[in-house]
């Protein structure tokens, strides 16, 4: 299959790209197709073994290069499983977010970064090999990078989506009242 580009990732250049990770220093990373990474994060959470996990996202600041960086700490499963029946295709489509699942108890954590990139930790190795062999990730010395590919004359960007009216800085607004927060800076 195909890589495919989320809505809000361009890269001109990045030909040729496919889903890949490696690992080291004890965490993954990789590169991954858009329509993998609602099914990583299902994956991830339901790897981690004990409650309560936290949902992250970082919004970027309208001026300057710096992050705003949200939380909601102390979710069941079922809640971090909602979060991405509610937003996952949000979250994964727009561009300019960046998102993660993690453990409240443990240093467990999966966050997506910007050209679709991930970085996953976990104590359990075979089981995340399991879960990245099962959506077709594989493993490789260098997975590919669309940073590799940015030329001057042709460089990559990153979009807002908007999807049934919605934006990612919806988001915390909307889950405010379970708990979402921003955390000192």
């Amino acid at each position: 299959m195909a890589f495919q580009f989320c809505q809000g990732v361009s890269a001109p250049a990045a030909k040729d790209l496919e889903s890949g990770y490696t690992f080291k220093d004890g965490s993954f990373t990789g590169i991954i197709s858009a329509e993998l990474m609602a099914e990583l994060a299902e994956g991830f959470i339901e790897l981690v073994a004990d409650e309560p996990v936290f949902f992250l996202l970082e919004l970027p600041r309208e001026d300057s290069e710096e992050y705003d960086v949200y939380y909601l700490d102390n979710c069941t499963k079922a809640v971090a499983r909602a979060i991405m029946k509610r937003y996952g295709e949000l979250l994964v489509q727009d561009g300019l977010s960046r998102f993660g699942f993690g453990s409240n108890k443990t240093e467990e954590e999966l966050y997506f970064m910007d050209y679709q990139e991930f970085m996953l930790y976990t104590p359990k190795k075979a089981k995340a090999e399991k879960l990245l062999e099962k959506l077709g990730i594989a493993k490789t010395d260098d997975p590919c990078s669309m940073w590799n590919t940015f030329t001057d004359e042709q460089q990559g960007s990153l979009s807002a989506v908007e999807l049934e009216g919605e934006t990612v800085f919806d988001i915390p607004e909307a889950l405010e009242e379970v708990g979402m927060y921003l955390a000192e800076q």
